[in-house]
């Protein structure tokens, strides 16, 4: 499921260099103070990978066909390899940290007592740990992000906090139980964004070409439903997840904020 694959043991293109810039990182985020903020808006939002828009990223795949660039896949080989932390769904404010099993266990799949031998080849004991789960059923994912009107240079910026694979409670039988969609696990975007830069993918727009997953996030080239926000309550919204016709009008007075001789950024 994590996107791994044999390494060829000889070279496998005829090109002479590799698109992967294994040392790049992400450009520094504009210094932002509270004392200079006119307003904050927060707003957590979904993305369903299967709209036309979505799905040419998040089911990108390799020349090779390899799944070894889907979101997903991405997000939990870092956490598998601790360049990130996951973090439990029991808040959305990266509270308490949880491990890969944990990680992985939540969605569902169930345990596999796998197993461990010694060096002669005899079972020395046995591991409990969380079974795979497909890819293709990973379809949508939760946003966690902040508007902020930057009066120091007259600037809304639009900076994503946190992003969290989304999946239904499923009971033994097999059936997925109603409005029971949750976040099953959360991680603070700037620390994946160390990883997304890292991480190309073929470009759609460009078949000659590769966008890296932080310019999918970074350049809004993704379509997403605001769930909810805070400014919910003074619209008179008290429901979570809005209604179609409530989302849009949160969407429409963001727009609004952003679009008085303003850059959004």
């Amino acid at each position: 499921m994590y996107g791994t694959s044999k390494q060829s043991l000889r070279k496998d293109n005829i090109l002479e260099d590799d698109h992967t810039d294994s040392a790049a990182t992400p450009l520094a985020y504009t210094q932002l103070y509270a004392a200079d903020a006119m307003y904050r808006v927060r707003v957590w939002r979904t993305i369903d990978a299967r709209t036309q828009q979505n799905a040419r990223y998040f089911y990108n795949k390799s020349i090779d066909g390899e799944d070894d660039k889907r979101l997903i896949n991405i997000i939990l080989r870092a956490i598998k390899e601790d360049s990130v932390q996951a973090f439990s769904n029991v808040d959305d404010r990266f509270t308490t940290p949880i491990t890969f099993d944990e990680a992985v266990a939540g969605f569902g799949g169930g345990v596999d007592t796998v197993a461990k031998y010694d060096m002669e080849g005899n079972i020395a004991g046995y591991q409990v740990r969380a079974r795979d789960v497909a890819p293709d059923s990973i379809y949508k994912f939760r946003l966690k992000e902040e508007w902020i009107f930057n009066k120091r240079d007259g600037k809304t910026y639009v900076r994503i906090l946190g992003i969290a694979p989304l999946a239904s409670y499923t009971s033994s039988d097999g059936y997925t139980m109603e409005n029971s969609e949750h976040a099953v696990f959360w991680v603070y975007y700037p620390d994946l964004r160390k990883v997304l830069v890292r991480n190309n993918i073929t470009n759609p727009l460009n078949i000659s070409g590769y966008v890296t997953w932080e310019e999918v996030f970074e350049n809004r080239l993704f379509e997403s439903t605001i769930q909810k926000s805070s400014l919910d309550a003074e619209n008179g919204f008290n429901n979570t997840p809005l209604k179609a016709d409530q989302a849009e009008i949160i969407q429409k007075q963001l727009n609004n904020l952003s679009s008085k001789g303003w850059i959004k950024k």
